[in-house]
Parts: structure tokens; C-alpha cells; sequence
């Protein structure tokens, strides 16, 4: 079990009993008052209650990116400061039992997301109270540029993500390329914690990018160590299969599935 997991599993519990408040400002407040705070995006411990800042997690399973150990970790104020078997401590530590089911994380959400007119009804406070309610204790939503900036989307979802209550990251979408962009996942990496990149071959006209821009954006992955996300559909032949379904009045949702074929979008 990942540190991030350990704790956000002993906020669920903490969390569980107001899974029947309704999702209002006030619990909202309630929520954070109880010790779930906001989340931070690099999935670290940061957010943790001034009440926690002596807190033992025993016999968990700790991962890291060396090697996988079952042992104790030892905090104070945010800061990991020993991990190792059977740590004794005293009484003004607060100890944390580690040896349950871990919470789950969700890699792919899209809380307050606006999407072709639309906006997703959840955002990332009354989607996150949930899935806490769920079991689920972390997750990974996506972030799209701001006027073609990585940054400016960055912050923009920063902001948005600010009412969170539960632990979160971040993907980040690409939609061109220049050099800015290049300089700026860099930028993503090693200064926002964001180390995986989203780059769709569907919605055109929209979100879609030509092989060029995946080529340059995979090789920029590669060089930053980074993963390099694709939604792998073939966006000119999903294109035509739309058009198709409005010729025919077939606007319901059964024509999303219907414009794509199994033998038409499939990229080899």
C-alpha cells in the first residue's frame, strides 16, 4: 500500500459517517473540518490536519519506486521521517493500523469538465465525496491547455481542485505543438508533478492531433521520462461515421456507438 493510500484510507473512515450529508457548502466545510482537508496533486501527505502532525501508520505495505517492503512509517508535520519495521513511539503519537484493504484510485475522471458544450455535473468536491463514500481515495483527473497554454490549464484546474477533499492528480492533455509546449511539459514534470500526457486521435476539430504532433509529443515523453496517454481511434474514419449517422436522423446516443465499427476506427 503507497503512503498516499495508507492515509487517505484513514480519512475515508473518518469520512464514512457523513456519507449521508448532502453535499452542500456546509458539509463541505463539515468535511474538512473532520480532517480531510484538501487533496494535493502530487499525492503526497501535505494536507494533512494540524491534529496529525505525529502520526504512525503500522504494518503497511510500503511501495516505493526501489522496492515494495512491509513496515511502519513515521511522520511529523507533513515529513516522512522513518520507515522501518516495528518503530516505537509514545503516547502523543497518533497511531494509524495499516493492515486492511487499501482505498482504490481511479486514474481516469473528469470532474468539472466542459466538454463540447457541456459541462460534467460533478466537480471535484461533490465527485470526491463519493467516491471516498465508494472506497475509492484517490484519483487521476485530466487537464486541458487554456488558450493553448499548459500552465494556464494547470492553474485553471488548481483552482477548480481547490474545494477538494479527498487526494488527487493530474493528467495533461496536448492538443498542438510548438516549442512553448515542449518547454512547458518540462515544466510539468519536474516543477507540478505531472508526469503522464493525454494525446487524442478523435474529435476532430477539437481535441484531435495529427501524427506529427503525436510523434514530437511521445518523443518529448520519452526524452522527460514521461507516460504518453493515447486515445487510439482513427479520428478521419469516426468523423465520417458521424456525418453518416445525422444523414440518417440517428442523433441518439445508440449512433455514438454505431459511428464506430469495430473494422473502421481500430489503428493497427
Amino acid at each position: 500500500m503507497a503512503i498516499s493510500q495508507i492515509i487517505s484510507l484513514f480519512l475515508l473512515h473518518l469520512l464514512l459517517p457523513l456519507a449521508s450529508i448532502s453535499l452542500s457548502q456546509s458539509s463541505h466545510q463539515l468535511m474538512c473540518e473532520v480532517g480531510t482537508g484538501n487533496g494535493g496533486s502530487i499525492g503526497g501527505i501535505s494536507w494533512l490536519p494540524a491534529s496529525l502532525s505525529k502520526l504512525l501508520i503500522k504494518g503497511g505495505t510500503v511501495v516505493n519506486a526501489h522496492r515494495q517492503e512491509r513496515g511502519d512509517v513515521y511522520v511529523e508535520d507533513g515529513i516522512i521521517v522513518a520507515v522501518k519495521p516495528n518503530i516505537k513511539v509514545g503516547d502523543e503519537v497518533m497511531v494509524l493500523d495499516a493492515t486492511g484493504m487499501p482505498g482504490g484510485i481511479d486514474p481516469h475522471t473528469h470532474l468539472d469538465a466542459e466538454f463540447m458544450g457541456t459541462v460534467a455535473v460533478d466537480d471535484f468536491f461533490s465527485g470526491q465525496a463519493v467516491a471516498l463514500a465508494g472506497g475509492t481515495t484517490m484519483h487521476i483527473d485530466f487537464v486541458h491547455p487554456v488558450n493553448g497554454s499548459l500552465m494556464s490549464g494547470f492553474e485553471a484546474y488548481e483552482k477548480k481542485a481547490s474545494k477538494s477533499c479527498m487526494d488527487y492528480g493530474f493528467h495533461m492533455v496536448i492538443r498542438h505543438w510548438d516549442e512553448s509546449v515542449s518547454k512547458e511539459m518540462e515544466i510539468m514534470v519536474k516543477e507540478n508533478g505531472i508526469n503522464s500526457f493525454k494525446f487524442f486521435m478523435v474529435y476532430k476539430g477539437t481535441f484531435m492531433v495529427d501524427d506529427k504532433v503525436l510523434l514530437r509529443g511521445m518523443k518529448r515523453c520519452k526524452s522527460l521520462g514521461a507516460l504518453a496517454m493515447v486515445h487510439a481511434e482513427n479520428g478521419d474514419a469516426v468523423f465520417e461515421g458521424q456525418k453518416r449517422m445525422i444523414e440518417l436522423g440517428i442523433t441518439i446516443p445508440e449512433g455514438h456507438a454505431l459511428s464506430r465499427p469495430p473494422m473502421k476506427p481500430r489503428q493497427p
